[in-house]
This record gives structure tokens, sequence and C-alpha cells, in this order.
């Protein structure tokens, strides 16, 4: 019988699923987790506190207990977020609050019943109108602490549209807050470039075309130039996360 877990993190100890390590330049690897805190995170979380980031780990382990998205999606889309809000040169507590509220963005997915969040065809438009209360059920659980109400608003924010299309509140333009402009790209990214049940994975090269097409009206197009100002190290990470991984263990 084939495991599903390969060695540990060497640097966490934590069971590395099969295909789901990055291994660095000098041979090692490590989980997708601790790549992220090493190469990314430096200087962010010494902002934040102690028992905010015990809180923010523990949100996190509801979301992927809730929905059983493909691989670390959270992790991931935090470290686009990430990559492309320094090309827009976010720093200090602006940077804190977009990493809470990229890691936190899909809290509000724990209030959508199994039989729409997990359900695995089209969704009907009852079944769309109820998937599309999650950002302000988010912002409901989130946005009653004080330290989290700025993340709050990203993940009350993150499906407008720059066109005033999105929603829940139809927010248009530099009305949503910059945090949730960023964090669209990023999303996007992840969802074209991963395989999915419904869709088979797109080239990045493909996706940023895509997302350049919709600078304007569905993406700000500054935050858009900024993504093609990273591309290099976007595209760099992206690669690193498909893997064709170690041996499984017996």
């Amino acid at each position: 019988m084939t495991s599903t877990h390969i060695y540990s993190c060497p640097n966490c100890g934590r069971p590395i699923e099969a295909d789901r390590y990055v291994m660095r330049p000098d041979g090692s690897f490590r989980c997708e987790h601790c790549y992220f805190n090493d190469t990314y995170l430096e200087g962010v979380v010494h902002f934040i506190d102690t028992a905010y980031l015990v809180t923010l780990e523990a949100f996190v382990n509801a979301i992927d207990a809730r929905e059983h998205e493909v691989g670390n999606h959270s992790l991931r889309v935090t470290e686009y977020s990430l990559i492309i809000a320094n090309a827009c040169e976010v720093r200090g507590r602006d940077l804190v609050d977009l990493y809470c509220g990229a890691l936190l963005h899909d809290i509000g997915k724990i209030g959508i019943p199994d039989a729409i969040l997990l359900k695995p065809g089209p969704l009907d438009a009852e079944e769309q109108k109820i998937m599309h209360t999650h950002p302000e059920i988010g912002f409901r659980i989130i946005g009653h602490i004080g330290y989290f109400a700025r993340a709050a608003e990203i993940i009350r924010s993150h499906h407008e549209h720059f066109d005033g299309s999105g929603y829940p509140r139809g927010l248009k333009g530099d009305a949503i807050p910059h945090g949730a402009r960023v964090f669209a790209v990023a999303d996007v990214l992840d969802a074209m470039t991963v395989k999915r049940s419904y869709h088979e994975a797109r080239s990045f090269e493909e996706v940023l075309e895509e997302i350049t097409k919709a600078a304007g009206t569905i993406y700000d197009p500054t935050v858009v130039q900024a993504a093609f100002k990273a591309s290099d190290e976007l595209k760099e990470y992206i690669g690193r996360i498909v893997f064709n991984g170690m041996d499984l263990q017996a």
C-alpha cells in the first residue's frame, strides 16, 4: 500500500504530502508553508502579535477543514499577493493587513451549505446567490476583531471588480481597498494555473494575457502593471509548485 506522505519537513517536522514540497537550490526540501515563511515572511510576521498569529493559524485550519481546495490554495494566493504587493511598494502594516486578508479570504465559506460549497458541477442562479454571500459572512466573522479590521475589509471586497460589476457591494475603482485589488490578481493566477476538476491548468503566460485583457474592468490597471513587473518572480514561484516529486515510500 502506498503512503500519501513522504518523509517529514526537516524544518517544521510536518509530514509532506506526495508532490507537495519545494526543492531548494542546495538540494534540501521544505513543505510549502516553510518555504513560504523562509522566503517572504521575514519582516512581516514580526509585526503580528503572537496571539493573533495563533488565531490566524486556527482560522486557516478551519478553512482547510471546511473546503477541500487544491493543495494549499490560501497559502499560494497569499504568496502571490505579497509578491505583487512588493512590486506595488506596499509596506509595513498595509502588508500585514494584506497577508492576513489573503490567508483568510475564504473564511466566509464556513457559512455556505455543503450542498453548494462542495457541489461538483456548476451552480444554478439561486446557489450562486448564496455563494456570493461568503465575503459578507467572512467580514462578520473577522470584522469584530480589532486587529483584523482592515484585513476584514479585504475579505469583504475580494470579489469586487474595478468597473463596479463585482459583488457584494458593487464597489468601483479606488473605493475597493487596495489590498483587495492586489488579491484579485493573485487569486486568478492561482485559479487558472492549477488543475482542478472543472478545468485544466493554463500556462502562466496565457493567464497573464487574460488578466491584461481584463485590466480596467475586473482588475486595477496599476496592479496589473505591478504583476507584469513581478512576472519573473511570480512565474518562478508558480513553477516551483508544479511538482514531479520524490519517490513515494511504501
